[in-house]
């Protein structure tokens, strides 16, 4: 019963990280769309983060070669870092979930 639990909270944990990762990765993706004058970058940040394999944001990363950086004001330049560190400490945050599934597994 108490496994249960633990591997309950451990999905709760990975569900708000992996929610967490694709809005970060969402807003990167859009804030250096806009910079680069590509027509829909909100729409670019909704493929980024739509597949399940990555193939949205390889699609975007393939895409972009063709845009120079046009305009990147400080302000976005710093929430795009902002958002690279809150993606570091989401990735923790998944694991840590990871891990606690794991070890409630094998404590079964």
């Amino acid at each position: 019963m108490k496994a249960n639990v633990l591997i309950m909270i451990g999905a709760a944990i990975m569900l708000v990280g992996a929610i967490c990762f694709a809005y970060r990765l969402y807003e990167i993706v859009q804030i250096d769309a806009r910079s680069r004058g590509f027509k829909h970058p909100k729409t670019w940040g909704l493929c980024s983060i739509s597949s399940n394999n990555g193939s949205g944001l390889l699609l975007y990363l393939i895409k972009r070669r063709k845009y120079p950086i046009i305009e990147l004001s400080k302000e976005d330049m710093e929430r795009i870092e902002k958002s690279k560190k809150a993606i570091s400490a989401v990735i923790i945050f998944v694991a840590t979930g990871a891990i606690l599934i794991v070890v409630s597994l094998v404590s079964q």
